[in-house]
């Protein structure tokens, strides 16, 4: 695969050297990326062997076309043709910006190449130009693995012409994503150090899983309640500021012999505005963001020290810790969880799930929305919502035992501990107090809102029931430290039987809560009798001892 790139890519060196690019070192710098692109390890991907994985890339182009193959139903299922055209753009577009930031950014922005090229006779413009073409290269590839059948489905529906004209839109719309991701980041470092840049891509990737997941879940439900088959799209100013809605209106206007005034102007910015932006970064924003990474490489970062919060931190660690070694594994995990981007990667876009999945709840059924919202009180949805905070918790436990500085946990060792189980405890309360407690307190205000006091004892009730559920989760599953293990030896031992357990057990508690809030005093009631299954749990959960620690 990489031969063939490397060809292709041969044929536009005359290109290149327009540019003012060295093109034998731009080739060279290339090669060995795409290399590196075949040797990167996916996630969840772990031979029991431990040997470095091949052609890892391949899985993913092939993801991706299964991915390709439900939008190419949309493409053949949509009677609109300019709708069904944004669709598709839109998905590419979204796609190739996501990919951009998630797999990109560090890339874009590692200076370690600096460190290695520069002190060669390698100019910033050819080892940026040679970063933009690997993205580019990589782009290719999985644009090709999304349109492959989309492509198909336009050959059979439309013919060979239509298919021609598609990939070259599609095409653009890698061109103009790329470009405006970059741009974006370009203007950014201009005002912003290299921190901070790197914090906004990392909450901007929290939104986009919401997004996606959101997208995923929520715009079947509400295509449901539209009727797509009368559906007329008319061209709207906010047309003119979306690309896809550019290559939409270009391809309707080839395939109807559509000459209005809007779908010429859409055409034209189709056509010109990616090939234009492409000369607009590389003539003045490149030189820039050369001159600005070297100076990002050469930075020393200051941290600032929050006293005020951390007084807060400390406050809080006294009030609900027992003793120093668990006051110490609480103050340590509630400041990583705020900072390690990773951890807040994987653990913040749960935050965006429970608001999809409260929605998906409070709006079952195919009726008006306003109509649904209106007759909300008279349900018993708000029983589902006291447990999705849950979800929060439970992804935050899966986590945090996982560190790419898991090195660093020689210390647990190093120290006369007689048992881990307060560094354990710790590491729940912590979890809880910065994760669970802001999503359950939200989801009660929310619940107060609408079904009013009458749900206070339940929202009680949900509360130590969420308790019950974490505390038996935890007891139930390999217990380990916090930030102590690498992520590349998660098991998936035994997680199936985990999982019936944590479904069981929260299907049981639910049915309980359920039948018990039709009678508030026997719901009130049962209240002590939690507390002390509570305390039991707690107690067995302290008094983890080495043996019982997964290494």
């Amino acid at each position: 695969m990489n031969t063939l790139l490397l060809k292709v890519l041969d044929l536009f060196q005359s290109l290149y050297r327009l540019m003012g690019v060295n093109y034998a070192q731009l080739r060279a710098i290339v090669e060995i990326k795409l290399t590196m692109d075949n040797r990167r390890q996916i996630m969840s991907y772990r031979k029991k062997d431990n040997q470095e994985p091949a052609n890892t890339f391949l899985w993913t182009l092939f993801f991706y076309a299964l991915l390709g193959g439900f939008i190419a139903l949309g493409l053949y299922g949509v009677p609109s043709f300019i709708l069904a055209m944004i669709m598709f753009f839109s998905y590419i577009m979204v796609m190739i910006m996501m990919t951009l930031v998630t797999d990109f950014s560090s890339i874009l922005l590692d200076t370690s190449d600096n460190t290695i090229i520069l002190p060669r006779p390698v100019d910033g413009r050819t080892l940026f130009i040679a970063r933009i073409t690997h993205i580019f290269l990589y782009l290719g590839q999985i644009t090709i693995g999304l349109t492959i059948f989309p492509a198909l489905v336009m050959l059979m529906k439309y013919g060979v012409g239509m298919l021609i004209l598609f990939i070259i839109a599609t095409a653009l719309t890698v061109i103009t994503a790329m470009f405006a991701t970059n741009t974006i980041y370009l203007l950014i470092l201009q005002f912003a150090s290299e921190e901070k840049l790197k914090n906004v891509i990392n909450y901007f990737q929290i939104i986009m899983a919401v997004f996606i997941m959101g997208s995923y879940q929520l715009l079947p439900r509400l295509a449901g309640r539209f009727d797509l088959d009368d559906y007329v799209f008319t061209i709207q100013w906010w047309g003119y500021l979306a690309p896809p809605v550019w290559m939409g209106a270009a391809l309707e206007s080839y395939y109807f012999k559509l000459a209005d005034l809007p779908h010429l102007t859409l055409t034209a910015f189709a056509i010109i505005v990616p090939p234009l932006g492409f000369y607009l970064v590389n003539k003045f924003l490149t030189p820039v963001f050369g001159r600005k990474l070297g100076v990002i490489g050469a930075e020393t970062t200051v941290v600032k020290t929050k006293t005020e919060k951390n007084n807060i931190v400390s406050s809080i660690s006294q009030w609900i810790t027992t003793n120093s070694l668990e006051r110490g594994a609480f103050e340590l995990i509630y400041r990583i969880i705020g900072r390690d981007r990773k951890i807040k990667l994987k653990v913040y876009p749960s935050f965006g799930y429970v608001i999809v999945f409260g929605l998906i709840f409070m709006f079952k059924g195919r009726g008006d929305l306003m109509t649904t919202w209106n007759t909300l009180p008279e349900t018993q949805y708000h029983l589902l919502l006291l447990y999705l905070a849950f979800m929060i918790l439970q992804v935050a436990i899966h986590e945090i035992p996982y560190s790419d500085d898991f090195k660093a946990s020689w210390i647990y060792f190093s120290t006369p501990l007689d048992r881990p189980g307060d560094i354990l405890t710790g590491t729940l309360k912590a979890s809880l107090i910065r994760l669970f407690a802001p999503g359950y307190i939200f989801i009660s205000v929310l619940v107060l809102a609408i079904w009013g006091w009458t749900a206070l004892d339940d929202i009680v009730f949900g509360l130590f029931n969420n308790m019950l559920m974490v505390l038996t989760i935890v007891l139930i599953s390999k217990r380990s430290l916090p930030l102590s293990m690498a992520p590349n030896v998660r098991s998936q031992a035994g997680s199936f039987v985990r999982s019936l357990i944590m479904v069981v057990l929260v299907g049981s508690l639910g049915l309980i809560h359920y039948l018990l809030a039709k009678y508030p005093l026997f719901l009130l009631s049962a209240i002590p009798v939690q507390l002390i299954v509570i305390y039991i749990l707690y107690s067995l959960y302290r008094k983890t001892s080495w043996d019982q620690i997964t290494l």
